[in-house]
Parts: structure tokens; sequence; C-alpha cells
């Protein structure tokens, strides 16, 4: 059991890295293609810059606060060999989660809500489970490697992950029901926000939109 606890806290830890090698790269490569070169892609990330820089400070506040109060988070350490293993599995399907759902979405994402330029409402793969399934990955990933490391600074990164992910829920929501409309609304009906259904939902009469996919 003592080798146990460093090896899930690595593979937590790696779980994160390759998440936002991902990312990175998802970034520039899908970037590159929609915007026709590095040059269009850096011209058209400009006009989200100064939101960009303000999420990049808000989390450095953050992990300086948390760095801070460190001694406080560790009196809440209460690791189990048995949650640490469920923590770890959750953050292992969690990253898959998040490739999936961040492959899916391809060019339309962003690190701020917003619509792109030829926008589609996509409800295939993983957002046929939820509508939000990138924010699940990282509600997942978060909330893994929390039983993983014995909860600790990590409940402190809970605490600030969810009001974080719904309030861009809610944002997303909004953007998303004015670009589609009626379609948004009957998708936003039958498929949940974060956790997915243990049933599937009752299905839409006769005439329903699927949304907005040609």
């Amino acid at each position: 059991m003592n080798s146990l606890r460093p090896a899930l806290a690595a593979l937590t830890g790696v779980c994160f890295l390759v998440f936002a090698a991902a990312w990175l790269l998802g970034a520039a490569y899908f970037g590159i293609r929609n915007h026709g070169g590095v040059r269009g892609w850096l011209r058209a990330s400009r006009a989200s810059a100064s939101r960009r820089v303000l999420l990049i400070a808000g989390v450095a506040l953050f992990l300086l606060v948390v760095r801070h109060t460190r001694g406080f988070w560790e009196h809440l350490q209460f690791w189990q060999p048995e949650l640490a293993l469920l923590g770890a599995l959750l953050a292992l399907a969690s990253t898959a989660l998040l490739l999936w759902a961040r492959w899916v979405l391809g060019a339309m994402w962003d690190s701020v809500p917003s619509v792109q330029q030829n926008h589609e409402l996509r409800t295939d793969g993983p957002y046929r489970l939820v509508r939000h399934p990138i924010y699940t990955g990282i509600l997942g990933l978060v909330t893994g490697s929390m039983l993983a490391g014995g909860f600790g600074v990590w409940t402190a990164f809970l605490a600030a992950a969810i009001p974080w992910l719904l309030r861009r829920v809610r944002t997303e929501d909004a953007l998303m029901a004015g670009e589609f409309g009626p379609a948004y609304d009957a998708y936003r009906s039958r498929v949940p926000a974060l956790i997915p259904r243990l049933r599937p939902a009752h299905p839409h009469p006769h005439g329903v939109s699927d949304g907005g996919r040609p």
C-alpha cells in the first residue's frame, strides 16, 4: 500500500499532462486548418486574447491562494485505497472522455465560450450523453484526482471547479440557444448538461428537429 498512493498520484498527473498536451496540440491543429495557416490562426486568436489572459490570470491567482493556504487543506487529508483506485479509474475515464469530446468538437472549440464561424450543433458521439462532455470530463478528472490523492488540496480545486463549470454551462447554453433556437431547446430538453442519465430520455413526438447538423 505504501507504493500505491504515489503510483496513483503519478497516474492522475499523467492524465492532466495528456489532457493539457492534447488541448494545446488540438488548438493548434484545428486552428491552423480552419484559418488557412498559422498567420490566419494567430490573427483570429487575437479577438478573444483579452478573455484568455483574464482566464489565465484567474487560474494563477487561485493557485497562489491555494499555495498560501496549503496548511488548512492538508488537515482534510483522507486516503483510502478503495477510494483511491476508484478515483484513478474515474480520472482515466474522464481523460478519455475529454479527448473524445475535443476531437468531435474540432475547430468549433474555444477556450472561452463563443460561437465559431460555420458552427454546428453537435449531438453525436459524447454529445449524445451530455450537452457539455468536456466539462463533464474536467469535473471527473478533478474528482478522480481528489479521491486518488486523498482529498487535501484537491478539495479546493473541486470547490472552485464546480461553480466555474456551472457558470460556463449557463453561458454556453445561452449562446447555443441564441444561435440554434428551437433545435437547441429540443436538444437541451432531452440531454442533461453534465451528468448522463441512467435511463434514456423519452423520445420526442414526431416533428421535433434533432439539431443543427446538416
